[in-house]
């Protein structure tokens, strides 16, 4: 990881401020006031405490646990009021990382759609017997993989590893394509939130799933299928050999 120059108008320090609300204070960071590298630091510190972080993806905002503390996960849960037999996203840092957690033959799947990655893509896949599955996906061994592209993100995922995420809004209501439209029930449940204002595309994420039947479209964002068929080929699957690409209704799959 690159060293900053301590003259550097980049090496600015986080200005905290505090949001009190129901007796939680949330510490703000502003990304237009920060080095995000020390955002980064930051966020890295609060969620090895266990605790929640807010912060934007190439989405919407997203709620962050670490994949690998239980309690933090089951923090989201909780926060969100969220069905938990709903598995929670997984962001990692490289497709290669991102194929170390799949099981069987997914991988190579995964692999060949990591050519739109970092992007707004989640692929749910069949995981590996890891230790903190159970807790992300108490009801399933699938479970969405995704490597956001943010530059923020993707320096806290190489200093925290797998983050279990999903969009930063109650059950049922819209996911928050600013700072300004997160619920502050939300806000309160979080250790940290960093606020970005509008940031991202508004729009979740496509979500495909690699199973026996081929690849599934579970929910159309900005990738579409000519999107993910193209990266298919592109990797050498032959047309007639590729998994089908079919659609069908995947609720809420995070951000």
């Amino acid at each position: 990881m690159a060293n900053h120059s301590a003259s550097s108008s980049n090496n600015r320090q986080p200005a905290r401020i505090r949001y009190g609300y129901n007796r939680a204070m949330t510490e703000i960071l502003r990304l237009r006031d920060t080095d995000p590298q020390a955002i980064a630091q930051r966020c890295a510190e609060v969620l090895g405490h266990g605790r929640l972080v807010i912060l934007p993806t190439d989405t919407v905002y997203g709620l962050a646990a670490r994949a690998d503390i239980t309690a933090a996960v089951r923090s989201v849960f909780t926060a969100k009021g969220r069905d938990a037999r709903k598995a929670l996203v997984i962001m990692v840092s490289s497709a290669a990382e991102a194929a170390e957690l799949a099981a069987g033959e997914a991988r190579d799947s995964l692999l060949s759609l990591g050519t739109l990655w970092p992007g707004p893509l989640t692929v749910v896949v069949k995981a590996k017997d890891l230790p903190w599955r159970q807790s992300v996906a108490p009801s399933t061994e699938m479970v969405g993989l995704r490597i956001p592209d943010s530059p923020l993100l993707l320096v806290l995922l190489g200093i925290t590893g797998p983050l279990a995420v999903t969009s930063a809004n109650p059950a049922g209501k819209p996911a928050p394509a600013s700072f300004a439209e997160i619920d502050t029930g939300i806000l309160a449940e979080a250790g940290l939130a960093v606020d970005g204002g509008d940031h991202g595309s508004g729009r979740p994420s496509t979500v495909v799933e690699i199973g026996k039947g081929g690849l599934k479209v579970l929910r159309q964002g900005d990738i579409s299928e000519d999107d993910l068929r193209t990266a298919l080929l592109r990797y050498g699957e032959k047309e007639e050999t590729r998994p089908a690409v079919t659609r069908r209704n995947g609720g809420d799959a995070g951000c």
